[in-house]
Order: C-alpha cells, then structure tokens, then sequence
C-alpha cells in the first residue's frame, strides 16, 4: 500500500493522489515528454560481446516526473504491488513511447552500431526500462517520505541507502533505456539486472 509520511507536504500529497491509476500517469507522461538527448552506448560492463543500446534523456516537466515516480498510481507503486505489474506497467509505456524514441535516436545518432528495426526492437525488450535520470537525484538530500514497510527492510545488493528508498524526490528528466543487444540481435542482460522486477518490489530502487 502506498502510504505518505505524516510530515510529508499537503499540497503535493493532494496533487499525487490525484494519480491513482497508470493509465493517468502513462497518459500525463506521454503528453509531456520532449526529447532532450539520444545516445547508443556500448555495453562494456558486459564483457567483449560488442553489445550496444539506444537510451534518450525526456524532460516531462516537474508535475509528470512527480507523477511518474511517486504518486500511488505510478512507476514504483505498480512494482510494489507486485514485480509483474511493475514489469507490464513498464512494458506498456515504452511501448506508447517507442515510435518516437526510436526517431529520436535514428535522427540524432543514425544507424551505425543499431539499425532502425534494433533501436526498436531493444525498446520494446523485457530488460528495457524507463528510470528518473539519476544525475538530478541528490541521494545525500533523500528525506524519508513514504510509509512503506516492504521498503524499511535491508537490501544490502541494492546500491542506495534505505532512506533514498523511501525517497519521493522532486525533478524533471526521465530515461528511456533499451535493452542491449548483441552484433546478432540477441538481448543480453547484465546478471546484476536479471531480478530488477523482484529488486523494484522489495526494495523500491534496482
């Protein structure tokens, strides 16, 4: 159950519960979202496998992004009801997201390393996902925003104190990142990302 802290401030709370279901969120997000940046980055951590992905950075604005990530009907809260809702909640907006994420990589960094039907494809692949961009997230200002008891339990794997877990933070960028792939098309997946459903439900980061 999402639950808000007590001292948690009442006029965001209002606007969050606002949000009770995905398809407001996926809608509002899908609305938003402006391409800021296009890669294809190579996959070094995994190995010689010449392994590459499309990722692009969406500014969705402050109310999305909030929305998105910390309302009950959003991204963390379909994983904490359960890994598999949290996977197909997932699955469902990149999906609604695809045509112009692949656009935007196709136009920005054309089709050197992954062709247009493989920057597609790796959107729309099981290890694909949709995350904050951390590089707004300011961990050591993380206050302790959410009731939330599954997310007070230790998870010594999950790189991010227990306090930014039960974080509801402010910003405005997500990515969208592809899964990798490798020179036949095959998805490979870093043995640290295999439970990151499981990772997402328990913990509440992966």
């Amino acid at each position: 159950m999402w639950v808000f802290s007590s001292n948690f401030d009442t006029v965001r709370r209002r606007k969050l519960e606002a949000f009770d279901s995905f398809e407001k969120v996926m809608e509002f997000v899908c609305r938003e979202a402006q391409v800021v940046r296009a890669d294809v980055c190579e996959g070094e951590e995994l190995g010689p496998q010449n392994c590459w992905r499309p990722m692009v950075v969406l500014d969705v604005g402050k109310d999305a992004f909030d929305a998105f990530f910390n309302s009950p009907g959003g991204y963390r809260a379909q994983y904490l009801s359960d890994p598999d809702c949290g996977q197909a909640a997932n699955n469902r907006l990149l999906r609604a997201l695809e045509p112009n994420l692949t656009n935007a990589v196709v136009e920005r960094c054309g089709e050197q390393h992954l062709g247009r039907g493989r920057i597609s494809t790796a959107f729309l692949a099981n290890s694909a996902k949709v995350w904050p961009d951390e590089a707004q997230l300011i961990v050591a200002k993380a206050s302790v925003d959410l009731e939330i008891d599954r997310w007070k339990q230790p998870c010594a794997w999950i790189n991010f104190p227990r306090n930014a877990r039960l974080w509801a933070p402010e910003g405005t960028k997500l990515k969208a990142f592809g899964a990798f792939l490798d020179h036949w098309g095959n998805e490979v997946v870093s043995r640290a990302k295999i439970r990151r459903r499981f990772d997402s439900h328990q913990c509440g980061f992966s």
